[in-house]
């Protein structure tokens, strides 16, 4: 009930915004709202993995000493040889995690 009153406020303050000032100034903060929620949209899936997964820090596997690895992507065939790994995640191509050859020794 309460938020049919403030929605009926809401569209009467608008439209006597609209009439005395200007339809202008009751569609600009309607389109930057919504600019600004499709840009902090945009920039948080930047944050996230390349299937929508979340990865934060603390979810991160420490870093390892293992010998070099040999990695492939499975999208584009690319190959990559890691000599020092920095933590235990595999590194990304074309959008999605590569995978470690073990058919072939990489050393």
């Amino acid at each position: 009930m309460a938020a049919i009153l403030v929605a009926v406020v809401a569209i009467a303050a608008a439209a006597f915004v609209a009439v005395v000032w200007g339809w202008k100034f009751v569609l600009a903060p309607l389109i930057g709202a919504l600019v600004w929620a499709w840009g902090t949209a945009t920039l948080r899936s930047f944050r996230r993995g390349a299937h929508g997964v979340d990865v934060a820090d603390d979810e991160q596997p420490p870093p390892t000493a293992a010998g070099p690895t040999l990695y492939w992507c499975e999208e584009c065939g690319a190959e990559l040889l890691v000599v020092a790994a920095g933590s235990g995640l595999p590194p990304r191509h074309c959008g999605a995690r590569m995978h470690a050859r073990t058919e072939v020794d990489p050393g």
